[in-house]
């Protein structure tokens, strides 16, 4: 699709995106997807499709691609789900950040690097589809981009870009003294030193001499608790755990709107509940037939109408105006699917818009 967009879209920085997608369709359908998926987003949010006819056929093509997509991958959780979606493209953007890094930190840049840096960056502004980027998100994404332009620069001049490279400086490694001086290292020693109950047991084993005579005067020492166990330490009473998020208009789940599910509904306490139809609470083997099928009260005689006062049933013309061939159909069609793809981003305006384009399309405006 890189080859035939827009001359109207290529101001709006969606065209890396497009190639993106384009590279990776066939080995990495999801960030594929995604990589459509923002392109369609930023189409919509910014109106670019009611530019001109070329660009609502391309728009349109582009959905049409989004949900074939979502058909062939119908089991693929980074495709359907938000969560998985969301933390597969930053892994997968983060992992190609990470070999650029190195291979700049390695000193072995060519213009593969440039590459991988451009496609790092690309990847990482996707993250946007959720929720927004947080700093470090977006300081990587800058790293990247000026290190590509730097690197590209460079080999077009015919110079080594390895040259340019930011000089790594190793951490020193800083030694630590104490100062037996200080006084709270002599606090720390000090406290060390103190007599606990270990060194108490220690004392009293059979190796230490122990004195056979005692003098009235010496005072007993009290015997130790040799059982004494120290408190075992509290158990983790906050686990923390992922906690799924959601995001609001469907952006993430699907581009177009699926058939909602209904779990079960409340019912209100203040409502009397419909009692149980009795024949429906068996099946109709169980139905006594002489009761079921009892006669039906005589319905009155007709009353004789005089001819004079009968008139012809008035006849229901059907609506005029309507159009029904398929290229009015065909109209409405397309004009409903933008409808339903705006309120996916709550672009209320174009939604109704689109929708009174498909009135139109069929006669009934």
């Amino acid at each position: 699709m890189a080859a035939s967009l827009p001359a109207a879209f290529k101001s709006a920085d969606i065209g890396r995106f497009i190639h993106r997608a384009s590279q990776l369709e066939k080995f990495k359908p999801a960030i594929s997807y995604w990589c459509y998926y923002y392109v369609g987003q930023q189409i919509l949010m910014k109106s670019l499709h009611n530019t001109d006819d070329e660009c609502k056929m391309y728009t349109l093509n582009l959905m049409d691609k989004l949900e074939k997509m979502k058909e062939e991958h119908a089991a693929d959780d980074t495709i359907m789900e938000d969560f998985a979606a969301q933390a597969f493209v930053e892994q997968f953007a983060l992992d190609a950040f990470q070999r650029a890094d190195n291979t700049v930190r390695a000193n072995k840049v060519t213009a593969q690097t440039a590459d991988t840096f451009r496609a790092a960056s690309t990847f990482l502004d996707l993250l946007s589809i959720w929720n927004k980027p947080d700093a470090e998100i977006i300081s990587k994404s800058k790293y990247a981009k000026y290190h590509a332009l730097r690197i590209a620069k460079a080999l077009k001049a015919g110079e080594d870009p390895n040259e340019s490279n930011p000089i790594q400086e190793p951490e020193p490694e800083v030694t630590q003294f104490l100062d037996p001086e200080d006084p709270e290292v002599q606090n720390i020693t000090s406290s060390s030193l103190q007599p606990c109950v270990e060194d108490a047991t220690d004392q009293l084993s059979p190796q230490s001499p122990v004195p056979t005579s005692r003098t009235p005067s010496q005072p007993t020492s009290p015997k130790v608790n040799t059982s004494w166990q120290a408190p075992s330490a509290p158990p983790d009473v906050s686990p923390l755990e992922p906690t799924p998020r959601d995001r609001a208009g469907s952006v993430g789940g699907g581009y177009f709107p699926s058939v909602p599910t209904f779990t079960g509904e409340t019912t209100t306490p203040s409502l009397p509940t419909a009692p149980a139809d009795e024949h429906m609470s068996g099946t109709d083997d169980a139905l006594d037939a002489a009761n079921f099928y009892q006669p039906a009260p005589s319905p009155p005689r007709p009353v004789a109408i005089p001819e004079q006062f009968q008139g012809t049933p008035a006849q229901t013309d059907p609506p005029r105006g309507l159009r029904t061939d398929d290229d009015s159909v065909a109209a409405a069609e397309k004009h409903a699917r933008w409808a339903i793809s705006a309120l996916n981003f709550e672009d209320v305006e174009t939604a109704v818009k689109e929708l009174k384009g498909a009135l139109r399309a069929l006669g009934a405006e």
